[in-house]
């Protein structure tokens, strides 16, 4: 009876810690709510005219500069992965501090796919450095792209978001320099030819957009492993905070199933002692 008993406890512990452990990547960077995110030099183009068909300019938009991104649940719909950014974030030459939210979905296990939309009415005044130095009337801002999450070791965090290092790299899925509509960011809106605001000049319909994004992103599995308290290393702090917590909802809920339990307590202990 005894060893019946041994081999019992023995087997469902061995099934919680195998449900403890079993985060797929998708959940490591919901669990750790945050991003850096540097868009680095891609193809774009501004069309101009009626129906945005005569080219007026084209190349590579050159790297921008590394942000911080925050993931919250945005719309709503119980996945944490949205962010907000303004448009000077997105692109470094268009001066604006206007927002658009960015939705992401779980692709598989692996991958997350955002997108994001906005309509500015009245349009955002907005101005274009670099080559094309004119004031815009920013309608419309809209994106879609596709990232997947890989898994490595632990490296300090190269735009700096994360001070306990990270682990996951974010890279793009499916680009394709011959495809406009893969991996994109658009603009549209009038801009003011040889205007000095966005009152005067010259109005005329443009379009712009940058496709086949080189993006790259970090983050950090190690809140999923059991850094409840984000001091870099699960140890007895973070224990605590999972023994104190227990049976109930928030602080501990490591594996973010909305409750603080078994499942939890072995993620710590399993992770015990380890950083990054």
């Amino acid at each position: 009876m005894r060893k019946a008993i041994l081999f019992g406890t023995v087997g469902a512990v061995l099934a919680l810690t195998s449900v403890a452990v079993a985060q797929t990547p998708v959940d490591k960077l919901i669990k750790a709510g945050r991003m850096s995110f540097r868009l680095q030099d891609s193809p774009y183009y501004i069309k101009i005219g009626a129906d945005c068909t005569l080219d007026a300019a084209g190349g590579g938009i050159g790297d921008q500069a590394p942000i911080c991104v925050t993931l919250s649940d945005l719309n709503n719909d119980g996945v944490a992965l949205d962010f907000q950014i303004t448009i000077q974030q997105m692109v470094n030459t268009i001066q604006s501090n206007a927002t658009v939210q960015f939705y992401g979905t779980p692709v598989g296990t692996n991958q997350v796919r955002w997108q994001g939309s906005r309509t500015y009415d009245p349009p955002e005044c907005a101005f274009i450095g670099g080559s094309v130095n004119q004031w815009f009337q920013l309608a419309q801002v809209f994106g879609d792209f596709t990232m997947q999450i890989s898994e490595g070791a632990c490296n300090p965090d190269p735009y700096s978001c994360t001070s306990c290092g990270a682990d996951l790299t974010l890279t793009p899925v499916g680009n394709d320099p011959n495809n406009q509509n893969v991996n994109f960011l658009g603009f549209e809106g009038i801009i003011r030819l040889a205007g000095d605001n966005c009152d005067t000049g010259g109005p005329l319909r443009a379009c712009a957009r940058t496709w086949a994004i080189n993006a790259i992103a970090y983050s950090s599995s190690l809140p999923s492993r059991g850094d409840v308290n984000g001091d870099c290393t699960v140890d007895d702090a973070d224990l605590l905070v999972v023994l104190f917590n227990f049976g109930s909802s928030g602080d501990g809920d490591v594996n973010n199933d909305g409750i603080v339990d078994d499942a939890d307590l072995l993620v710590v202990l399993f992770n015990f002692g380890s950083n990054c």
